[in-house]
């Protein structure tokens, strides 16, 4: 029963990030952070589809779409810049709810499909930062010392 509920959670919070990412995509100013939300809102949609086709093996109902939800405006409420943290911010939410999911399933198909789709979301969240740092919205995380560069 917990599985069930983790994936079908985890599916209405997918859907509700692609209402805003699509929102997103739709008032970006820069080019690169439309992009960057088209791909986002692509990876929901495929994180949505794989998490109801889950329900439908057991021939359990899947979440209704709300893919209306977004409005057909293209003037921008917010900044690139807090958009895009807000994005970061549901990407990392999205991590840790996989990576809970994985911690209280006894399916091993199910961690299977929670790793893959958190390598994925990993990939999106660091050329997610790496647009931010780019445009000066984020600094550049700390980095290990180079120890063969400082040997030189």
């Amino acid at each position: 029963m917990i599985e069930i509920s983790s994936i079908y959670f985890n599916m209405i919070r997918n859907q509700l990030g692609l209402g805003t990412i699509t929102g997103f995509s739709q008032v970006a100013e820069l080019q690169v952070v439309r992009d960057h939300m088209k791909r986002g809102r692509d990876i929901s949609a495929k994180h949505i589809e794989i998490f109801g086709s889950l329900l439908s093996e057991d021939l359990l109902p899947s979440a209704s779409s709300w893919s209306t939800q977004p409005t057909a405006s293209t003037t921008a409420p917010f900044s690139d810049k807090l958009m895009m943290l807000q994005v970061s911010a549901l990407i990392s939410s999205s991590i840790a709810h996989y990576g809970s999911s994985i911690g209280t399933s006894q399916r091993r198909d199910l961690a299977t499909h929670y790793t893959r789709l958190m390598a994925e979301l990993a990939a999106y969240a660091e050329d997610s930062a790496n647009i931010m740092i780019d445009h000066g919205w984020l600094e550049e995380p700390p980095q290990a010392v180079d120890r063969d560069q400082l040997a030189k």
